[in-house]
């Protein structure tokens, strides 16, 4: 329960907000085992993405348990793609977290790195390289919109990476995968694509907004913000030595 404190109110007013709205959703639709199960999955993923904000390990528990319901719902539906994603995520972050749970977390602040602008470019190429070869593995699964929905999980994919070896611009990939979930999810929304477009916009919007606090207010950008004043003290002082 450790795992549970020392969050923020505004975490915890995020997933209150997810958890009325879904539950609405679900009380108002016919109630049924795959209903309840994308239910469950939803709120323990936001739940998920609330820890992970908040840099706490069990993210990785939460994110399993998570996954485990979207692989049943996505495979029930034929979704075979979005079962993938959900592989993915459990191998990069989730499996991961729980094998270090006891550490992970520990001095978390002090853990905390941040790419240097090489850094920053090696990670945006490797997540093109993962874009390139997850293209074709999605046109292979008959996913409906190969290019983008390849992309979204490459953003993710790389986020989950830098999550694990605690590097903070993991929230900076978030912020951006999420952005296109919205504009995906409210597309499907508008053509009546999907059934669950709606839950599913909504559940993206929270998602988003962990990724703004992530990104602007928590643990991880104080963190950010102490390493860039130490090296540009750094910087400064290399400066001095040339010019003294």
């Amino acid at each position: 329960m450790s795992e549970l404190k020392g969050w923020q109110t505004i975490v915890w007013a995020i997933f209150a907000f997810g958890f009325g709205f879904q539950t609405n959703i679900w009380l108002s639709s016919p109630i049924t085992l795959l209903t309840t199960i994308t239910y469950v999955a939803t709120l323990v993923g936001l739940l998920c993405t609330c820890a992970m904000a908040a840099g706490k390990a069990i993210n990785g528990l939460l994110g399993f348990i998570s996954a485990f319901g979207f692989i049943y719902v996505n495979w029930t539906a034929g979704h075979y793609a979005s079962v993938l994603d959900q592989l993915i995520f459990v191998v990069l972050i989730d499996a991961p977290l729980m094998f270090t749970w006891k550490t992970w977390g520990q001095r978390f602040q002090a853990k905390v790195k941040s790419l240097n602008g090489k850094g920053y470019v090696v990670s945006i190429i490797g997540m093109l390289i993962a874009w390139a070869i997850l293209y074709p593995i999605y046109v292979e699964l008959g996913d409906s919109n190969p290019v983008w929905d390849s992309l979204v999980l490459a953003i993710g994919a790389t986020a989950s990476l830098l999550c694990t070896l605690h590097f903070a611009q993991q929230a900076d990939f978030w912020f951006g995968e999420d952005l296109f979930n919205i504009v995906l999810w409210f597309t499907a929304l508008q053509g009546g694509y999907s059934q669950a477009a709606l839950a599913m916009l909504v559940s993206t919007l929270m998602y988003f907004s962990t990724a703004v606090y992530s990104r602007f207010f928590s643990p991880w950008h104080e963190a950010r913000v102490v390493i860039k004043a130490k090296r540009q003290t750094n910087t400064n002082l290399k400066t001095n030595e040339i010019n003294g």
